[in-house]
């Protein structure tokens, strides 16, 4: 048995759930922000007439050059106006303050140098240096460099040249242009001859020279360099060799002639100094005979030249001799000039001779050395 088709019937979709109204703010809830933002506002309105106020006898000050007080004033503006909160409304105060400080600094910085108080005066320098401004950290540096400059000058007016040249150094620090580069190295090299002829009066020498030398090597073609080469070094080695004499230091002595003579030979130092060499030297002596006793009253002579001709025998002829008497102790004493292998002789009555004593065949033992510079001694033995 057949059955008709029936539609199955679907069932209606659940009706959607009716909307929750949004929850209305209370009274109090919409009162809190209007009443801080106006607590906000109020309070920076006060603040900026504090930093406004702050700021205004900042300018003041610092238009009559009082520098500390108007950086403490400027301070205060800038402290309330830029910090985290104020900025937000007040950073063109706080712009305005941080620039007045960098100024006041360089400003201070300046008329601290121009006084003398160069140590007070670097750190105004290095304040502004530090700022956010390029002018004004330009402007720091070169006052800084220029400061260093006035400080070397004032301290080698004062004699106190090593500090001096450690401030000069200074500058190139802060003149990376080489503006004051020229300037610098003539004040380096005036002080470096000032130190070097400090040290000669001491009197030490060996620092003078080492000075002159430093002077001649960096500034080459400073006017100090110049005449250090020509006359200020050589004479100063011509007077280290005269005072080593008096201290009897002659080795020393003979070192700084002899330099003077060969490093700087058209000075008129280098003259001098060879004639000092030259310069005759006292010998003074004593004759004995084998036993130690003198021998009084005996004429001797020193040969500058002499040559073996037979053994036991020498020939005295063809230099200079030197001839002196000994007295009634024995001594005697004479002038001579500068010489190697001097031979002294004796008279002797026996042989009706000149004799002198031989260690051997060819070499006679009484030889003496005449250095420059200094006095000898001899003691001469007949036997």
């Amino acid at each position: 048995m057949s059955q008709a088709w029936q539609t199955p019937v679907v069932p209606d979709p659940p009706p959607p759930p009716m909307p929750v109204p949004p929850a209305r703010p209370s009274r109090a809830g919409l009162l809190i922000v209007p009443v801080v933002l106006l607590l906000v506002l109020a309070t920076l309105g006060g603040g900026y007439a504090y930093a406004s106020n702050a700021f205004s006898q900042g300018q003041s000050l610092e238009n009559q050059h009082q520098y500390a007080s108007a950086l403490a004033q400027y301070q205060t503006a800038d402290t309330i106006a830029g910090n985290a909160v104020g900025r937000l409304i007040l950073s063109d105060l706080a712009q305005r303050s941080e620039l007045g400080l960098a100024r006041t600094h360089f400003e201070f910085g300046q008329d601290l140098s121009q006084l003398g108080k160069f140590d007070q005066a670097e750190p105004q320098f290095d304040a502004a240096v530090t700022s956010s401004f390029a002018d004004w950290q330009a402007k720091a540096n070169a006052g800084l460099a220029a400061m260093f400059l006035a400080w070397g000058d004032s301290l080698a007016q004062q004699k106190n040249y090593d500090t001096a040249i450690s401030q000069y150094r200074r500058v190139a620090d802060y003149d990376p242009a080489g503006l004051l580069k020229a300037k610098t190295a003539a004040a380096m090299a005036t002080t470096y001859a000032a130190y070097a002829a400090s040290y000669a009066t001491k009197p030490d020498y060996p620092n003078a020279i080492i000075w002159y030398q430093n002077l001649i090597k960096e500034f080459p073609d400073s006017p100090e360099a110049k005449l250090a080469l020509t006359d200020t070094l050589p004479h100063t080695y011509y007077l280290a060799g005269l005072y080593y004499v008096t201290q009897k230091l002659y080795d020393q002595a003979r070192d700084a002639m002899g330099k003077t003579v060969k490093d700087y030979p058209k000075s008129t130092w280098a003259a001098k100094a060879a004639a000092a060499l030259a310069t005759p030297q006292p010998l003074t002596g004593e004759l004995m005979d084998g036993n130690s006793n003198p021998i009084p009253n005996r004429p001797l002579r020193i040969s500058t030249h002499w040559r073996i001709v037979a053994p036991n025998t020498y020939d005295d002829s063809g230099g200079q001799i030197y001839s002196t008497t000994t007295d009634a102790h024995g001594n005697f004493s004479l002038i001579l000039p500068p010489g190697q292998h001097y031979l002294v002789t004796w008279w002797d009555p026996a042989r009706n001779n000149w004799v002198t004593t031989f260690v051997g065949e060819s070499a006679p033992v009484n030889q003496i050395n005449i250095d420059p510079l200094q006095p000898a001694h001899a003691n001469v033995v007949t036997a």
